[in-house]
């Protein structure tokens, strides 16, 4: 390709690698633009739930009220509880709690109380306690956490011991540990000022929205570097005809 006085002409093989890394670079971009697009969206959700009155959660579409207050009525089922692995709080790794509370019409609800630390032997974790009896709790309402990145993991709906410890399942996941019930599509987080909980900051969302766009920048600066680092190399002075 001539323009002008310059000749661009790449090679195959500059082709062949310049194109998935840019595509891979922009995609890493707009990737963290989402990331934040989607933390600002949730502790938007959360200043405002807190500002609104518990309602009930409803029965028919739980969805329905994804970032809301919600309150639920019933009985914690200590003995069947479920483990979210790696997860961090102040330096520290662990694991978020999230216990089954079966409702007066046999759904479960499962709550997250919070933050515990792995300890010792990880392949034998400990059974959090939980406030016995009829307890309400109260939280806000939202949809089951997700990864970054879901990568490929054992079969979550194998294990037979409890507590079972869990990377970021889906509702198919988490309903096949409890197939004698039905259980609610989402996640309660227990307020903070609600008792039966551990150590929990629904507004640490970890990284923040800014700190995502910063990354997503930086991706996309990158990229036009590649760009044009691919553009001068590949592009000389045509000297044809100047003899």
């Amino acid at each position: 390709m001539r323009l002008g006085a310059l000749r661009f002409d790449p090679p195959l093989w500059a082709w062949v690698v310049i194109v998935p890394a840019l595509g891979l670079l922009l995609w890493l971009g707009t990737w963290q633009v989402q990331r934040g697009q989607a933390k600002e969206r949730m502790l938007a959700e959360r200043a405002a739930a807190r500002q609104a009155e518990p309602r009930a959660l409803p029965a028919d579409d739980p969805a329905s009220a994804y970032g809301e207050t919600v309150r639920v009525r019933g009985r914690y089922l200590t003995d069947r509880q479920l483990l979210l692995d790696n997860q961090v709080w102040e330096d520290r790794v662990g694991y978020r709690v999230w216990t089954p509370l079966r409702l007066d019409d046999g759904r479960l609800v499962l709550v997250d109380r919070g933050w515990v630390p792995m300890g010792r032997d990880r392949s034998n974790p400990a059974q959090p306690e939980a406030p016995a009896g009829m307890v309400t709790a109260y939280g806000i309402w939202r949809a089951l956490p997700e990864p970054g990145l879901r990568l490929a993991a054992p079969d979550a709906c194998a294990q037979t011991a409890w507590p079972r410890v869990l990377n970021y399942p889906d509702h198919g996941q988490v309903a096949c540990q409890f197939p004698d019930a039905t259980v609610a599509d989402g996640l309660l987080l227990l307020a903070e000022d609600a008792a039966g909980g551990f150590p929990r900051d629904w507004d640490d969302a970890g990284l923040p929205p800014m700190r995502h766009y910063g990354y997503a920048a930086q991706w996309y600066a990158l990229a036009l570097a590649l760009l044009a680092l691919f553009l001068v190399l590949n592009t000389e002075r045509d000297n044809a005809g100047k003899h």
